[in-house]
């Protein structure tokens, strides 16, 4: 075969592995990455962990954390929820999920305080609802009942937070995570009623995320996303643009309203093409073997003169991918 010098783009895929953690790792970035897929908060936010979460912000993760998180777009927005909530406003179809679910509620004014620092004890027991269990079945009084039971459950692992502290973001992401895996009033996993695999205090996501995951596609000077993310990954970080570029390989999910956006470049020449260049399962550049992560991919068809694939000794739960324009010598 004769040699050619190609232009490579690599990119490393969705770390699905980021979605198959034990509780214990929830501390570290797995629980936000975790809030973020599923929308529960946004590029903003998440560049901000250490912000006070409000009353209208958490409702919103409580409900990114149930199986209503589909249904929010549904909830109009009209009338008045409270004195100082309109429907207009950006927290109220959450609020509104939350309040007629019971996770939350108002206050006896007739306000619901929406920009209120949520509390260690208003968290647990917002998330105490949502995962089932009922106030009066607790022994002893609020809050101490609700406190008790959620460091029973498992659900304060990772926080140093005492009643009556402020709740920010990463503190919120952990609780949630943690809820994953804790029993739900029914005695099984909560995180198996939203459709999540837990096995083992594990929590794999990845189900979900990849049945609605589009993609890998190459950009193009003109291409133009179906949907506006709310959440954006660049090369495995947090970004709050959603530019793509040409040669950018990307992914999206239009129901988690997340785009991954890859832009590694490296050059080289193929030296070997195994076991056909008809039908290739590998490519060795530069060196470095790759693996083609998809035959369907790598037919021309789909994609003309381009190639996604990994290298060899890459983790499992990754890929790399390449694409490649030829020029002849």
């Amino acid at each position: 075969m004769k040699k050619r010098l190609l232009a490579f783009l690599l990119a490393v895929s969705i770390a699905v592995s980021m979605l198959v953690m034990p509780a214990s790792a929830a501390g570290n970035n797995t629980a936000v990455q975790f809030a973020i897929t599923l929308g529960a908060m946004d590029s903003e936010q998440s560049g901000a962990l250490d912000a006070a979460v409000t009353r209208g912000a958490f409702a919103r993760m409580l409900t990114s954390y149930s199986t209503y998180r589909e249904s929010v777009s549904s909830q109009g927005a009209v009338g008045t929820l409270y004195t100082d909530l309109p429907g207009s406003s950006a927290w109220a179809p959450y609020v509104r999920i939350a309040v007629q679910q019971g996770w939350m509620n108002g206050y006896t004014d007739g306000s619901f305080r929406p920009n209120n620092a949520v509390t260690l004890e208003e968290a647990c027991t917002a998330v105490l609802k949502l995962m089932g269990y009922k106030m009066t079945d607790l022994s002893g009084a609020f809050p101490n009942a609700q406190l008790n039971k959620a460091g029973e459950l498992g659900l304060r692992a990772g926080l140093d937070r005492r009643q009556g502290e402020a709740m920010n973001y990463e503190d919120c992401a952990v609780l949630l995570y943690n809820a994953l895996t804790a029993n739900n009033a029914s005695g099984s996993a909560y995180g198996t009623t939203l459709g999540f695999t837990v096995s083992n205090g594990q929590v794999d996501g990845s189900t979900i995320l990849l049945s609605s995951l589009k993609g890998p596609f190459v950009a193009s000077e003109s291409t133009v996303l179906p949907f506006v993310p709310a959440s954006v990954y660049r090369n495995d970080k947090v970004s709050g643009s959603a530019e793509l570029n040409k040669y950018d390989v990307y992914y999206y999910s239009e129901s988690l309203k997340t785009l991954w956006v890859y832009t590694r470049r490296a050059a080289g020449r193929i030296t070997e093409v195994s076991p056909s260049a008809s039908a290739p399962a590998s490519i060795t550049v530069a060196g470095t073997s790759y693996t083609l992560g998809s035959t369907a991919i790598a037919s021309p068809g789909v994609l003309p003169q381009r190639r996604r694939c990994r290298p060899g000794g890459h983790s499992a739960a990754g890929h790399e991918q390449c694409g490649r324009r030829h020029h002849h010598r």
